[in-house]
């Protein structure tokens, strides 16, 4: 489809989730990297840490005890086949696959192979000397060792880790079969770990988990080279389908998830192959639900049906934006078996508008252009990559549509509007964005244009745009400024607040400092810092998991504020991006980060900003009736019946009122130098609105108040494991109950996320149900770190990519 020697991009249903693809050089295969392997190292990682928290017990499990046993107890004979396959986890393995990787030429293999076992051997040795657990000898269970006892650190297993880390290094570079090997392989010295005695099932598993993130992480770093198809294998595929074709050859295309040929048929067409494998990266399980999470989409809806379905739906769509009038190539060819598939379409000689200087991106193309999306939108055919590669211009000036390969028919109009925007982002980047925006106006019309503006966020584009974004952030900044101000429309990129004083900036942290430093005291130096006992691990980890919990149950509940889709991840971003926001401007700083996220999603300011209302209305309703439940709860179990006086009761007091009167100065301060519009609050209409809702919204509201309820009693409870983390121990329902009551003053109390009066009214909480203040002052600490301090942090980091700007 592009004539020779071009170097066009073609992209594919991978495009989502590739980060950077290099142009092919001679002689080098072009280095791909997937943002699904840093899933799969957190993924890793999340199984290493729940092995660890399991370990920490220092007891074996009946389930892991009968497993042990279950393998342990295989028959003698096997032993010379299982050690011999065993010594694929000795770090002695390493050295001697990579040789063999590097004899065969595939030195980014052996380079891989290397750095990743090596890596999991010491990493495996540093977990073992941490956790101190024991190997099977070592626990009430009988053991057979068929090649001797074992002596040593049970958790993790070293042999499984470098296993799990060389058979995740070499899979890229293996056929589907030899992938399958590699892991067979792998779990094969897990188990036989196991079935020697020297390991425990959890010490293998952990082992495995810990492999495969390093592995993982290793291809991110480095990144992984493209497969390469053979000429061959793509012919013989035509000839068994019933085309012959000479001349068979690479094309000088740059593609991604599909790998293109040109031909030549027996009648003198030139034709464009496209080949479809079976290993394309797009069809992994794990990236699909990450893009499904992250931004509630998956362009590549087909790319896990068969090959031949895909190619043949790939064509259908094709066919079908000809037949109404686009310009596109004629489909000669779509078929596919489980082996491979190809399309093949006749050869259009042009180049892609990413190729053209600025110059010949005339108001006239660009009008061309647009008018090819109209007849897109008109056919209801979503392109789903729509980039500027996507669309070329032949020595006529005839502008065409390529690559159909994510396209859907009958798509919704959220399809539709997508497809505007990328192709808006991506002529952006090439070329004025003011004539951008008055083109695509000017063919599509406002409503059109303004349906696609909250696409114009670098999450939702994709990741070819975003590469390009990334290089110059001003194009897509001043594409949507020149959007809002031919369609009149308000701009969310204004300014959040004004630039805070020095004076509001030293209030707030003296504030911050003075209970930082003061809490600690309360208690004694000492015996805050030796609060954390060694088995407190595990019921730290377990109020990470809450924490995390409850942060996705008050995310699901914002969702259900406007009615409109909206991705979970982002919102759980969002979230965390509020809370950085209310470190300085407290809760006003929190409402307005949460209502510009909702602008950007396409809300209207005023809609926006009665969905915040509705978010906090639902919050306090749901603080109530925790409160309810749980006193009720508490009382039928006798949990709140032994209430005590709070240990330095008024030296607390006094240090959260000096805090909070440093605080609200800080924000007064503030709030002198706030140039953003006066927002005002209207909670008792919105919780009267709750009561008057019609049906459906009604239900909405209920659905809203459940989760957020989950998000307040999940909290509760992170506060309990917290506490128990530090050595103490509070009954789950009474903490839940006065924590609960906190929530509802910190709701509607001028109180902001940095330290402050509420970790003090933490600690009176947990002192006055009887636990010792040295535990209560760092369970307070720990609880705010994990759900209100940690989230900011990785709020602030996270703010850029949602475009809040906060006076500096």
């Amino acid at each position: 489809m592009w004539t020779p020697g071009m170097t066009s991009r073609v992209i594919g249903p991978a495009d989502p989730d590739l980060r950077a693809c290099r142009p092919a050089r001679r002689g080098r295969r072009p280095v791909q990297r997937y943002p699904v392997d840093l899933v799969r190292v957190a993924l890793g990682l999340a199984v290493l840490g729940l092995g660890f928290l399991v370990a920490q017990r220092g007891r074996l499990p009946v389930f892991e005890r009968d497993v042990f046993q279950l393998v342990n107890d295989l028959p003698a004979t096997v032993f010379p086949v299982v050690w011999a396959v065993m010594q694929l986890g000795n770090v002695l393995a390493v050295p001697v696959v990579a040789g063999v990787a590097a004899l065969a030429r595939r030195l980014r293999m052996a380079r891989d192979v290397l750095v990743s076992g090596v890596a999991a051997y010491f990493a495996a040795d540093l977990v073992k000397n941490v956790v101190q657990r024991e190997r099977p000898g070592g626990f009430a269970v009988e053991v057979n060792f068929p090649e001797g006892p074992v002596t040593g650190l049970g958790f993790v297993s070293g042999h499984s880790a470098v296993a799990a880390a060389l058979a995740t290094a070499v899979v890229p570079y293996l056929s589907r079969r030899g992938r399958r090997w590699a892991w067979t392989l792998a779990w094969t010295v897990a188990l036989a770990r196991v079935y020697v005695g020297a390991h425990l099932p959890l010490d293998v598993v952990g082992g495995l988990g810990l492999g495969w993130a390093i592995g993982s992480l290793v291809h991110w770093v480095f990144g992984i080279p493209r497969r390469e198809v053979a000429v061959a294998r793509v012919g013989q595929l035509l000839d068994r389908f019933g085309l012959s074709v000479r001349d068979l050859r690479p094309a000088s295309v740059e593609a991604r998830s599909s790998h293109p040929f040109e031909a030549v048929d027996e009648r003198g067409r030139r034709l464009y192959v496209k080949f479809l494998e079976p290993d394309r990266y797009e069809r992994d399980w794990l990236y699909r639900l990450w893009r499904l999470l992250a931004v509630r989409d998956i362009k590549d809806g087909d790319a896990v049906a068969p090959l031949g379905q895909q190619a043949e739906h790939e064509a259908v769509v094709a066919m079908t934006a000809r037949e109404r009038g686009v310009s596109a190539p004629p489909v000669l060819l779509a078929r596919g078996d489980e082996r491979g598939a190809v399309v093949v379409q006749e050869y259009v000689t042009g180049r892609g508008i990413d190729e053209l200087p600025a110059d010949e991106l005339t108001p006239e193309l660009l009008r061309r252009v647009w008018q090819q999306v109209a007849l897109l939108r008109a056919a209801r055919v979503a392109h789903h990559d729509l980039v500027a590669s996507s669309v070329l211009v032949d020595a006529d000036g005839r502008v065409w549509v390529v690559d159909f390969g994510n396209a859907l028919n009958g798509a919704d109009d959220d399809a539709l509007a997508g497809d505007v925007a990328e192709l808006m982002a991506s002529l952006a980047l090439r070329v004025d964005p003011a004539l951008v925006a008055d083109s695509t106006i000017h063919v599509l019309g406002p409503d059109a244009v303004a349906r696609a503006l909250p696409g114009l966020t670098p999450l939702a584009l994709s990741a070819v745009t975003r590469a390009e974004i990334r290089e110059d952030r001003s194009g897509l900044d001043r594409l949507r400024g020149a959007i809002r101000r031919r369609l009149a429309l308000p701009d969310p990129d204004r300014p959040e607040f004004g630039r805070p004083g020095l004076a509001a900036r030293l209030a707030v942290a003296a504030g911050s400092v003075l209970v930082l430093v003061g809490v600690p005291l309360l208690a004694g130096a000492t015996a805050f810092v030796g609060s954390v006992e060694r088995g407190g691990w595990r019921w730290l980890g377990a109020a990470l998991v809450l924490a995390v919990l409850a942060r996705a149950a008050t995310a699901a509940a914002a969702l259900l504020t406007i009615d409109r889709r909206l991705a979970l991840g982002r919102t759980y971003a969002a979230s965390m991006v509020a809370e950085e926001a209310s470190l300085l401007h407290g809760g006003e700083g929190w409402r307005r980060s949460a209502a510009r996220f909702l602008e950007r999603a396409g809300v209207s300011p005023e809609e926006a900003q009665r969905a915040v209302d509705r978010y906090v209305a639902g919050a306090i309703v749901a603080a109530v009736l925790v409160a309810a439940v749980t006193s009720g709860l508490a009382v039928v179990e006798g949990h709140l019946g032994s209430w005590q006086t709070p240990e330095a009761l008024v030296p607390a007091v006094a240090l959260g009122l000096g805090a909070w009167a440093l605080v609200l100065a800080g924000q007064w301060l503030a709030r002198r130098h706030d140039t953003g519009p006066d927002v005002r609050r209207h909670v008792t209409l919105t919780l009267r609105g709750h009561l008057t809702a019609p049906r459906r919204a009604l239900w909405m509201r209920g659905a809203q108040l459940g989760w957020t309820a989950a998000g307040v009693a999940l909290e509760g409870a992170a506060l309990a494991a917290a506490m128990h983390a530090v050595g103490g121990a509070v009954p789950l329902l009474a903490t839940a109950t006065v924590y609960a009551g906190l929530h509802l003053l910190w709701s509607v109390l001028p109180v902001t996320g940095a330290p402050g009066a509420a970790e003090v009214a933490l600690v009176l909480a947990l002192t006055a149900l009887g636990a010792p203040l040295a535990g209560a002052c760092a369970a307070a600490f720990t609880f705010r770190l994990l759900v209100f301090w940690g989230p900011a942090l990785i709020g602030g980091v996270l703010s850029a990519r949602f475009d809040h700007r906060f006076g500096a």
